[in-house]
């Protein structure tokens, strides 16, 4: 039978590793994305991990791929906006409670959004719970 100290030192153990294995594979989805080009060298494609449309380059009329990726963006923002449409059908009145910051990046990774800010909270013996 495990002792006290000795489950914890086994519980921190185990949690450092799950935190090193999430950091790695969030350091691997993000790099998992794809590019590749045809045979001839005519087109190139990169996807995102999750197999979204980044980039598209036609050699021979980068105009045309220009054109293609800008009706992408325009298709991926209306889809986007769809699909929050939905969710706050879903929820109703509640949809001002939720947090619906959404957008979608046309190219490459999410910008990162800012944290929340947090109440301060008094830790000073003149806190109203130690006067009483």
């Amino acid at each position: 039978m495990m002792t006290p100290d000795e489950w914890l030192a086994d519980f921190e153990a185990k949690t450092a590793e799950l935190q090193r294995n999430a950091v790695a594979f969030r350091r691997n989805l993000e790099a998992a994305g794809q590019t590749v080009t045809s045979e001839d060298k005519a087109l190139t494609v990169t996807v995102a991990p999750n197999g979204a449309l980044l980039d598209l380059r036609i050699a021979q009329d980068p105009e045309l791929a220009a054109r293609l990726m800008a009706l992408v963006r325009q298709a991926r923002e209306g889809a986007a906006a769809n699909v929050l449409g939905e969710f706050r059908n879903a929820v109703g009145g509640q949809a001002g409670q939720l947090d619906t910051d959404v957008s979608v990046p046309a190219f490459g990774a999410p910008e990162p959004r800012k944290p929340k800010p947090v109440e301060d909270e008094d830790f000073s013996d003149n806190s109203i719970y130690r006067r009483l």
